[in-house]
């Protein structure tokens, strides 16, 4: 097989995967958030003021547009699309690099072994800014240790890294040492000033909203409230059992390059980048997966000095793409293993709940914890809800807030999701008392259950909140609502207010879930 042959082939395959889990793998709760914070944005909303945002807004803010055609549950894999397209990009410079300072077969092997990556797959597919800010991470590190030096474009994008994800902010101390090494302390002030250039229209729209003092609670103070925390331990289990022979290239090209006098300043760069990256990770409250993305554009970098000395053995011998062949194959067969497992995990269910939802609630607002319809308006001020940062709330007046915004917006359409589920009680006992299920296994209307234990002498009050036209449902002989005799699965109108069910028979269970509203 010839050596262009095979670079296409393999170019196809990793596309083609990166392809798959773009459109087919299943959603992160993040995607939703920032999706739905873009909608609010583009819909006119300020964060912070009108919408909680823990989150630098930049990202929200630049690709609220997408939003433009109106509002449609496959919105998401625009953002998807945005990831994909940033992911590519990355590529390429990393292709370039190696390929310029070793060859196409280093460059090759090394992004075989990062596109192979199972965390840094899923969440470079994903719709988050962190693909994003991986991208501007690579280019600020390219204008470091490229040979076209600029201290002042490193700067730029080190800091529209930390605008598109604060959590980066570590990243970018390792990339500040890294430009001191290489281009030495004159260039200091270059590269300060071109961070802070790139907070500009960042602060620019906080001033014009007037929101800087929110901004500052919401994306710093507030993260050293953070009551909730994990060891990173377990990430990194997942890394190393994963992408262990990619790290171990990585550390291996650093260590092999400092002992080359000229490439000493070149190792020790990288290894203050990847200081940087490991300082996130184990400062960080809740090291996701997401705050090692940058971990593998390192020691993706840095693998090409190692892969270089390994395929110059391998050209010694016969038989020299077999031989990589295998060799790369048993690198990434524990990755392959776990990204198996990952085509299980679809987006499907999700997709069907939303199209579900909106045939039998449209044009209304929504109440859940995933923000699933993150394509729709939210009830109260609160998008989501996670136990991080119900932790960080006062339950009851987070229970308050949410029912009177429940009451507020005409009891909108409930998603009971498993975030719903870890809420107050006080939210639970309410949905449960004025909601009915409509659909499996979690969507919710408004309604009325009666028991048959409230039919003692075949006759019972309730009270409806929202008008509108219900569906009936009951097992036993005659009912009748406020004297009108009705059918099982039928429709009736009923107005706000209270209602009397009698019965002349036995009933055992009386259901009235809201189809249309008035």
């Amino acid at each position: 097989m010839k050596k262009g042959l095979f670079e296409r082939i393999t170019f196809i395959i990793i596309g083609i995967l990166w392809l798959y889990f773009s459109f087919f793998h299943c959603f992160d709760d993040d995607e939703f958030q920032h999706c739905h914070n873009a909608f609010l944005i583009w819909n006119g909303l300020t964060p912070y003021k009108d919408f909680f945002e823990h989150h630098i807004p930049l990202y929200h803010i630049f690709f609220s547009p997408l939003f433009i055609s109106g509002s449609h549950y496959w919105t998401i894999f625009l953002f998807r699309i945005i990831s994909l397209l940033c992911s590519f990009w990355t590529f390429s410079l990393i292709y370039r690099y190696l390929k310029k300072n070793y060859d196409s077969s280093v460059a090759v092997i090394s992004l075989i072994l990062l596109a192979f990556v199972p965390m840094y797959l899923i969440k470079m597919t994903e719709a988050r800014p962190e693909s994003i800010a991986v991208m501007f991470f690579t280019i600020a590190t390219m204008s470091i240790i490229s040979e076209n030096k600029n201290s002042f474009i490193s700067g730029l994008f080190s800091g529209l890294m930390c605008c598109f994800s604060q959590k980066y902010f570590f990243p970018w101390i390792g990339l500040f040492g890294a430009n001191i090494i290489i281009t030495g302390r004159k260039n200091i002030k270059p590269f300060i000033a071109g961070s802070f250039i790139a907070f500009v229209p960042l602060v620019l729209y906080l001033f014009l909203k007037g929101i800087i003092p929110e901004f500052m609670n919401s994306t710093i103070i507030i993260n050293f409230k953070w009551k909730y925390r994990f060891s990173p331990a377990g990430y990194l289990y997942e890394m190393f059992i994963t992408a262990g022979f990619l790290v171990a290239c990585g550390i291996s090209g650093i260590i092999g390059e400092f002992f080359i006098e000229k490439n000493k300043k070149m190792a020790l760069s990288l290894l203050c980048l990847l200081t940087g990256c490991f300082l996130g990770i184990f400062i960080v409250p809740v090291p996701y997966r997401q705050i090692f993305l940058p971990v593998f554009i390192v020691t993706t970098i840095a693998s090409g000095w190692t892969i270089h000395k390994i395929s110059g053995i391998i050209q010694q011998k016969k038989l020299e793409i077999l031989s990589g062949i295998i060799l790369i194959f048993c690198a990434i067969s524990s990755a392959i293993t776990s990204i198996s497992k990952e085509f299980q995990q679809t987006n499907f269910s999700d997709i069907n709940k939303m199209k579900k939802i909106d045939s039998i609630s449209p044009d209304t607002t929504f109440f859940d914890g995933r923000c699933l319809l993150y394509y729709r308006m939210h009830t109260g001020y609160y998008g989501f809800m996670h136990h991080e940062l119900l932790q960080m709330l006062d339950p009851e007046k987070y229970a308050h807030h949410i029912i009177e915004s429940l009451k507020k917006n005409n009891f909108p359409v409930v998603i009971y999701d498993y975030r719903v589920k870890e809420m107050p009680s006080q939210i639970q006992d309410f949905i449960q008392k004025h909601y009915c299920l409509a659909s499996e296994p979690d969507i919710y209307l408004p309604g009325v259950n009666i028991d048959r234990s409230q039919l003692t002498g075949g006759k019972t009050d309730f009270d409806i909140f929202v008008s509108g036209w219900y569906r009936i449902y009951f097992r036993g002989e005659n009912l009748l609502i406020d004297g009108t005799q009705v059918r099982d699965n039928t429709q009736i109108f009923l107005q706000t207010g209270n209602h009397i069910a009698e019965t002349d028979g036995f009933v055992e269970q009386i259901t009235m879930i809201l189809e249309g509203r008035k």
